[in-house]
């Protein structure tokens, strides 16, 4: 039963659960979202919020696969606007899809006053 049938039936899922993945190094978000989104077995909402060295996973072509990857997995991707000032970048340079926050320690800190889980990787 998919969750449409599901919810046309009375069904009701539980709240999802929230999870702020804080990434200041690139080379495992992917792996991790991937398998976080796989193993939950009841709705789930992530956020990835990229800053530091993790700009690197958004920024250039060779980036997009990933990106693309994580956008499919229903994730949302945020990049730091502080991050990329102090390189001299602009949201322009990200990939297609990558949102902005102000301040990325200032985004983990709301979510989790939210209620948010914390996955720092």
């Amino acid at each position: 039963m998919n969750a449409e049938n599901a919810e046309a039936a009375g069904f009701r899922f539980p709240a999802p659960v929230r999870v702020v993945v804080a990434a200041p190094q690139p080379d495992r978000v992917v792996r991790a979202v991937t398998n976080l989104v796989a193993a939950a077995d009841r709705p789930v909402e992530v956020e990835v919020v990229v800053h530091g060295a993790g700009l690197d996973l958004v920024l250039g072509e060779e980036s997009g696969e990933q990106v693309t990857r994580l956008l499919e997995t229903g994730a949302r991707v945020l990049a730091c606007a502080n991050s990329l000032s102090g390189r001299g970048l602009t949201a322009d340079t990200l990939v297609a899809g990558v949102g902005v926050v102000p301040a990325a320690v200032w985004h983990l800190a709301l979510r989790q006053h939210e209620g948010w889980s914390l996955v720092p990787l």
